[in-house]
């Protein structure tokens, strides 16, 4: 992909971004007119106003994108007690880096009781120990410790990382696009 500006002057991909970035710092930061920051980057107004308005676009889709996954999210977890999730948690599955743990445990019963198995045979099946995904699946607490001197109760864990996620969805013959938040 490339802009051009002029016939023969042409832009790559990683210089529009590049050029993107300082003309919405020119106007956001600096407060400049399109047509200023344009000339300050040294491009024509037009092509100034194509990537600032697509960068604007570009915003506005991701912002979109990340209330309806947060929507499947709440959907596939009516009552769940937000409030009792840290920072870090709330973080993580704001950022698309980890989901509720909730989603894929009903996924995980559900392929229990259609099949008679325990988790046992899809630890196996994801080389992990029974206890370790029992406890990713927030099915057991985690054990209480002491770190640093610190005392941790016992508790539950309440998100699992996306790519562990997908893991245990594959592994039931379910492709994570099936699957809402992942």
């Amino acid at each position: 992909m490339a802009v051009a500006d002029r016939p023969n002057d042409q832009l790559a991909l990683g210089d529009v971004h590049s050029l993107t970035g300082k003309l919405v710092r020119l106007i956001e930061d600096e407060g400049l007119s399109v047509a200023q920051a344009a000339n300050s980057a040294g491009v024509s107004v037009e092509v100034a106003g194509l990537l600032v308005r697509l960068h604007a676009i570009e915003l506005e889709a991701a912002e979109i994108e990340l209330d309806e996954r947060l929507e499947d999210i709440e959907r596939q977890c009516p009552g769940e007690d937000w409030w009792s999730y840290s920072d870090r948690q709330q973080s993580s599955i704001i950022q698309g880096t980890a989901v509720p743990n909730r989603i894929v445990r009903e996924v995980v019963e559900a392929w229990q009781q259609r099949t008679g198995s325990g988790t046992r045979r899809l630890a196996a099946r994801l080389g992990i120990s029974d206890e370790a995904l029992r406890r990713s699946l927030g099915m057991v607490a985690i054990s209480a410790r002491t770190k640093s001197g610190r005392r941790y109760r016992a508790q539950r864990q309440k998100t699992i990382r996306i790519d562990a996620a997908g893991r245990v969805v594959r592994a039931l013959g379910i492709p994570p696009c099936e699957v809402p938040g992942l």
